[in-house]
């Protein structure tokens, strides 16, 4: 099959195909769910193609990083997005009772209660309603349909992306340390290691629970151990260096833990913004990074992945994973690697069980 003068690949032709089932939809109204890496956007742009011209146009993205890659691809497939309102999914509620042709809500699954109750009132004069996402759980797709009556029209998974040749295959190994019971830190004014500290916290919750006391701030705190773990981050300072020659893009819960590793790091304190435009342009070797960078980002080349903190969340660990799993041309057999530095502790490892749950078991490894 031929457009113009480009020959379609079968990604082309599956985003025609997923373009054509929201205009065939009811009042073209729902939410796609594509698996990353599919062309979320050039779908969307298939769809606005055969609208009619000089339609008004709502898009709403989670980050301006998503809001560049919706300006490169117009440009890319050379259409004026001149009647196109630009909005982040915190300022929709500037935009309730404004009419558009079509609303587009790109990542919806991240939309929060207060921005899906500012969507509710949008969407009372505005009807057709595209939500785009790359993952979605099956609490995020009841919820967007029991709030805003959007459900799912179509769908394409990560293993048919991998089948079809749209997104790289993978690897998961997930190396399991235990909390380090050597090295005394200060908490509070009391010396304790990391293993003993949170053994005294999960203590505390076990008891508290069994009175019926809120265990909330006690399970943030408990968290925090996680995140700040020695025996997580010396793991992955030992997988930094045994990959000293490679790309490796490494996600951390927070700054500390980052800066800490020893290579470049990016997150809401760099002062050296460039550092992150380097890596995605495929300059450099290593590069860490906390809330950021984990959706409408593509890292070229990139295989490697390490994640150092993750929570249960299905969809955030999978916007981290798939990081890596864009195709390249020019290594048709390039297999995705990623590695989850994940504690023996029981809450941290049901934290992953339930955030892989996107993927195929038989891809994942354990090692102790």
């Amino acid at each position: 099959m031929i457009l113009g003068k480009k020959r379609l690949t079968l990604r082309d032709k599956r985003q025609l195909e997923f373009a054509e089932m929201f205009l065939k939809s009811p009042d073209k109204r729902g939410v796609l769910h594509l698996c990353p890496r599919f062309g979320k956007i050039f779908t969307s742009i298939n769809i606005l193609e055969r609208m009619d011209w000089g339609i008004r146009i709502l898009i709403a993205y989670p980050d301006m990083k998503i809001k560049k890659s919706w300006e490169e691809d117009f440009k890319i497939r050379k259409y004026n997005d001149c009647e196109v309102t630009y909005t982040t999914h915190l300022s929709i509620k500037k935009h309730v009772d404004e009419k558009f042709d079509i609303v587009i809500i790109d990542e919806i699954h991240l939309l929060s209660e207060a921005q899906i109750e500012a969507c509710k009132l949008l969407f009372k004069k505005n009807k057709v309603v595209l939500g785009l996402t790359g993952t979605l759980t099956y609490d995020s797709e009841k919820t967007l349909y029991d709030e805003l009556n959007l459900q799912v029209i179509g769908e394409y998974s990560i293993e048919q992306g991998i089948i079809e040749g749209v997104t790289a295959d993978y690897e998961i190994h997930v190396l399991q340390v235990p909390l380090d019971n050597k090295t005394f830190k200060d908490y509070k004014g009391k010396k304790k290691t990391e293993k003993k500290h949170f053994d005294n916290i999960s203590w505390v919750i076990d008891n508290n629970q069994r009175q019926g006391i809120d265990t909330m701030f006690l399970r943030l705190a408990r968290m925090r151990v996680i995140q700040n773990s020695l025996a997580k981050l010396n793991a992955t300072k030992h997988l930094l260096n045994q990959f000293a020659n490679e790309r490796i893009l490494v996600f951390c819960g927070i700054t500390k833990i980052a800066d800490a590793l020893g290579i470049p790091s990016y997150h809401s304190k760099s002062t050296e913004k460039q550092i992150f435009t380097d890596f995605t342009e495929g300059k450099g070797n290593h590069l860490a990074v906390v809330k950021i960078g984990n959706t409408g980002i593509t890292y070229t080349p990139l295989n490697k992945v390490i994640i150092n903190y993750f929570d249960s969340n299905a969809q955030n660990l999978t916007q981290k994973i798939n990081r890596c799993m864009s195709m390249e041309y020019d290594n048709p057999d390039k297999k995705a690697m990623i590695y989850i530095i994940c504690t023996t502790e029981n809450v941290e490892q049901k934290w992953l069980n339930k955030a892989l749950e996107f993927f195929d078991k038989d891809k994942i490894k354990y090692y102790n």
